[in-house]
């Protein structure tokens, strides 16, 4: 089979599973990619760090003292630019409990799309000649040639999550929570809506200066999202939870920053994750970022067994970051973001 006729044929097998058919286990997977370069780059190991406008998605107890209004933007392409995933946050300080109580409120939005997706429901694949290749079938029992594939209709998948979030620092820690709205817009004239509610906890300097500790509690009553075809599906639960520790240098003007998060999902992922027993799964995210002046920052980490790179460099108000996510099965992904403060 060609090459050509690989991606044509890869593309039309998305459009050929019914919504139906992912498992409620894998509801709202969209949301799990994460947003901003800085956290990414460091194996997605921030619920402890949690200290800029992506904490609205990492960890929302986060953006409680944040010192100035933030805005971030992040953007990442997969399968020569098939697959598009943009990501947006915004985190501002308030003095609606008072200055002491260093609350704030942020919003953020997830968006993951498809584009030219084939509508395949009515045509089949099947192995027509028991070679072990698939071909799309027409009702007729007609192979459909590169051509005809290319002229069939094609229609994109967009997936959106909207959050909006609180935080404020209490006697034992700064607390926070997040609502989400979530839409689909699939192919076919499907489409699904859900909500759902994040929890987050974070404690600065536990024990001794400089260690902190933080969790999110995500999907904390669990989430249901209906489809128009009347299919329900369920998120369940998950617990984010994660140390980080920041070394200081004075006599090099820098820092290096240690985290580890463990993410425990409330039911049997098996080999989806890196750890499971029975109704129990957990993937490990370690990450360290050096820091020279802070300008520039080198980042590496591993995310639930990926390794991890990135960089930024901070110029005035703007932070530049760069992430890139290694994956045995799948090309490689890179990340860019831009973070802005004032």
């Amino acid at each position: 089979m060609s090459m050509k006729r690989a991606a044509w044929m890869a593309v039309a097998l998305v459009g050929c599973i019914p919504v139906s058919a992912f498992a409620a286990k894998y509801a709202g997977e969209f949301m799990a990619i994460g947003g901003g370069a800085r956290p990414l780059g460091m194996g997605g190991a921030f619920a402890a760090v949690a200290s800029d406008a992506s904490s609205v998605y990492w960890n929302p107890a986060g953006i409680s003292g944040i010192g100035k209004r933030q805005a971030l933007a992040m953007h990442s392409e997969r399968f020569g630019g098939l697959v598009k995933f943009n990501f947006g946050s915004y985190a501002q300080p308030s003095q609606l409990l008072g200055a002491e109580r260093e609350a704030a409120w942020g919003l953020g939005l997830i968006h993951l799309g498809v584009e030219d997706l084939i509508v395949t429901s009515h045509l089949d694949l099947i192995d027509s000649d028991g070679d072990g290749n698939l071909d799309l079938v027409d009702r007729s029992g007609n192979i459909l040639t590169d051509a005809d594939i290319a002229a069939l209709p094609r229609e994109s998948d967009n997936s959106f999550a909207l959050l909006g979030s609180f935080a404020t620092r209490t006697g034992w820690g700064r607390v926070g929570g997040s609502l989400k709205l979530i839409y689909s817009d699939a192919i076919a004239g499907e489409s699904s809506v859900g909500i759902g509610i994040d929890l987050g906890y974070l404690r600065r300097d536990l024990l001794f200066d400089r260690l902190d500790v933080g969790a999110k509690l995500q999907d904390a009553t669990g989430t249901y999202i209906s489809w128009s075809t009347g299919t329900n599906e369920f998120i369940t639960p998950m617990l984010k939870v994660g140390a980080a520790y920041t070394l200081v240098s004075e006599r090099m003007n820098g820092a290096l920053l240690l985290a580890a998060d463990a993410d425990m999902f409330f039911e049997d992922r098996r080999t989806a994750s890196q750890f499971w027993i029975e109704g129990l799964s957990s993937d490990l995210h370690l990450g360290a970022e050096l820091q020279f002046q802070e300008k520039v920052m080198v980042r590496g980490g591993v995310d639930g067994g990926n390794p991890t790179a990135g960089a930024g460099v901070r110029v005035s108000f703007l932070g530049f970051d760069y992430a890139y996510l290694h994956h045995d099965a799948f090309e490689a992904t890179h990340r860019v973001s831009v973070l802005a403060d004032f």
